[in-house]
């Protein structure tokens, strides 16, 4: 290879590294169970005492729905998992402790409208208020309206932290 060959070869090749150096930059973080415990801490860390504890909830992204099954909308299909999820009457347990000790939780998976589904009944299932329960929900902004008003009535402290897109 000549001098002039080699040259335009280095030149080459550092504008293809810089590519994709600025191609995975641009890339968001992908959404994991580390992320979101990671961005729930940065919500409810500062407020939390030595002796608190922060719980992480990951909601799996749920299975395709079965060849032949009529179409549904992303919230309805969101809404027929949640209501048949284990996780819910697990996640109500948990914070029905918010009755009587501080829980924190972080809560989020790769499909917001479940997560907020699946949250949202565990609320429903709620005997009694929980001010001692505070949550990071980590998701989209159009999930959080009613989820924020049915943790407002059961007396526990919603924070909106959005997910990387």
């Amino acid at each position: 290879m000549r001098r002039g060959e080699l040259r335009l070869a280095l030149a080459a090749l550092t504008l293809a590294a810089t590519g994709l150096l600025g191609a995975c930059a641009s890339a968001p973080p992908q959404l994991t169970p580390e992320l979101v415990a990671h961005i729930g801490y940065q919500s409810l860390g500062p407020e939390m005492k030595l002796s608190d504890q922060m719980l992480t909830v990951w909601v799996p992204a749920p299975a395709p729905p079965a060849d032949g099954t009529p179409p549904l909308s992303p919230e309805a299909f969101a809404a027929l998992v949640a209501a048949s999820s284990p996780m819910v009457s697990d996640l109500a347990l948990v914070m029905a402790r918010g009755a009587s000790e501080p829980i924190n939780l972080a809560i989020g998976g790769p499909d917001s409208a479940l997560a907020a589904q699946i949250l949202l009944r565990a609320f429903r299932a709620l005997p009694a208020p929980v001010p001692y329960l505070r949550i990071a929900f980590v998701g989209k902004p159009v999930d959080v309206g009613e989820l924020a008003a049915t943790a407002s009535m059961k007396g526990a402290a919603l924070r909106f932290e959005m997910a990387p897109l």
